[in-house]
């Protein structure tokens, strides 16, 4: 027996009412009214997300994301995918990304080179059971690929501190010898602050698209690189940030949670997002009344609020080293083991008992009372509200009009693997759509005036991206 599926057109019952809201704001911002939005899409049983973002063509090589987008468990083991009944691949649920999305995930399964444009219908169906659906993907024809991507490749390059990889005709080999000097420099910050040296060269790959929060750490070290970059942030704090992770994981530790992890790379910077003073800063998240209990931001590090969570941790890091010195916050940081619970806030509790004979509870009083020692102007405190509003508009806009960019689920293959297939599409492309520009225009811009204090004008251009996102949902888009 086969269910049948209902597909459904979503569309607001007010749209008609606001469809001159929406001309007149596309006037203002220079669009048509057309080029806006896109069609309303279809409902299936699960989301599905193609990759590369935006338009695809033929000779690309497609992955898939395919996930409840409620979040909740799929009631299925697994999922297959088929073209014209040959099956493309089949993927068992899993956990994805930092945010631990449950969804089947599918590789570069789908190889479009030989096959003539026009449109393709593709067949989900989930396992074990008869539940199953149909997308239909376009392709359009190679030669409308955009440069730089034709000619685009991977190269890589050996410095005195590191491996840097990039893709032709991006912003990244334009500035390649700066970037090469501006990583030889952080990298010998880096170890000199830590008092440690790498132990090989540093795999660092720079990206021409925006993800996340601009930096990720795994089996190298990744930044996104690109001249409009609408997450902000500069080049030298992301790769000192990063690098501090990579010589962190170089030497090892029992457990190493997130707030102490993340704490030690913002503190060993100097800053998040920019050179700040860290103190003060988290001394201003009390007064803004945004503190986060230590225990609580222990266990759930990366779902509490990001910036505030940063400069938290960051400013703990800076107290324990202050009262305990480096040696000794070493020596505890690299023994924290896991605790019967699996709590993270259990095992520092108990690491900071055997190694200073005080509980998590204790430490946060007298963290606490550290930071109200400080002083904390308006400047600051003005700062530190800005810089939480504009990355909050940030992940906002990743999360609704570009999913892959969203740091929780952010798409971020195996770029060996890339290499060796000469994938360069996956980064090159992402959404593109008049009010995608707009949008990150507005953002690029608020970062802009930010880094030279220029609130007011930074926030109407932050509440300005914030109403276009309001306007896009509720006109059910």
């Amino acid at each position: 027996m086969t269910l049948p599926t209902i597909t459904v057109t979503r569309k607001s019952p007010m749209r008609k009412i606001f469809v001159p809201i929406l001309l007149i704001l596309a006037a203002c911002a220079g669009f048509a009214a057309h080029q806006l939005f896109a069609p309303p899409k279809v409902s299936t049983p699960l989301s599905v997300l193609t990759h590369p973002d935006g338009d695809l063509y033929v000779g690309d090589q497609v992955s898939f994301e395919v996930f409840n987008p409620t979040l909740s468990q799929p009631a299925s083991d697994s999922l297959r995918i088929s073209l014209a009944g040959e099956t493309l691949a089949e993927e068992n649920f899993a956990p994805f990304g930092m945010g631990g999305r449950s969804q089947a995930t599918f590789f570069w399964v789908w190889n479009t080179r030989g096959l003539k444009p026009g449109d393709y219908t593709l067949t989900f169906s989930l396992l074990p059971g008869l539940t199953h659906w149909d997308e239909k993907i376009s392709l359009l024809p190679a030669a409308d690929v955009q440069a730089p991507e034709p000619d685009a490749h991977w190269v890589s390059v050996d410095t005195t501190c590191c491996v840097i990889s990039y893709i032709s005709g991006t912003d990244a080999e334009k500035d390649l010898e700066a970037l090469k000097s501006m990583a030889a420099v952080q990298a010998a910050d880096v170890e000199r602050r830590m008092d440690a040296k790498y132990a090989q060269k540093i795999p660092l790959t720079f990206l021409p698209r925006t993800l996340g929060q601009g930096g990720f750490t795994s089996d190298g070290i990744y930044v996104s690189y690109l001249h409009q970059n609408y997450a902000g942030s500069t080049i030298q704090q992301i790769v000192h940030h990063e690098m501090v992770h990579w010589l962190d994981n170089q030497l090892g530790g029992r457990l190493r949670p997130s707030i102490l992890e993340e704490g030690l790379a913002v503190y060993l910077s100097d800053g998040h997002f920019k050179v700040e003073p860290i103190l003060p800063r988290a001394a201003a998240i009390i007064d803004l009344g945004w503190y986060i209990p230590l225990r609580q931001l222990t266990n759930s590090f990366y779902f509490s609020q990001h910036e505030v969570g940063y400069a938290e941790a960051a400013a703990l890091v800076n107290y324990l080293i202050t009262t305990y010195g480096w040696d000794k916050f070493n020596l505890f940081y690299r023994d924290i083991h896991s605790a019967p619970s699996g709590l993270p806030a259990d095992a520092l509790d108990a690491a900071l008992q055997a190694h200073f004979s005080i509980s998590l509870d204790q430490l946060e009083q007298n963290y606490l009372a550290f930071l109200q020692q400080q002083t904390v102007t308006d400047s600051i405190r003005t700062d530190l509200r800005m810089t939480v509003t504009f990355y909050d508009a940030v992940r906002r806009y990743e999360s609704e009009m570009d999913p892959s960019a969203y740091f929780l689920h952010t798409w971020l293959p195996d770029v060996s693997q890339m290499r060796q297939r000469n994938i360069v599409a996956d980064f090159l492309r992402h959404p593109h759509s008049l009010l995608n520009q707009q949008i990150e225009g507005l953002l690029v811009s608020a970062d802009t005036n930010l880094l030279v204090d220029h609130y007011t004008t930074a926030e109407n251009e932050i509440r300005t991206v914030n109403s276009l996102l309001d306007l896009k949902k509720y006109l059910g888009n």
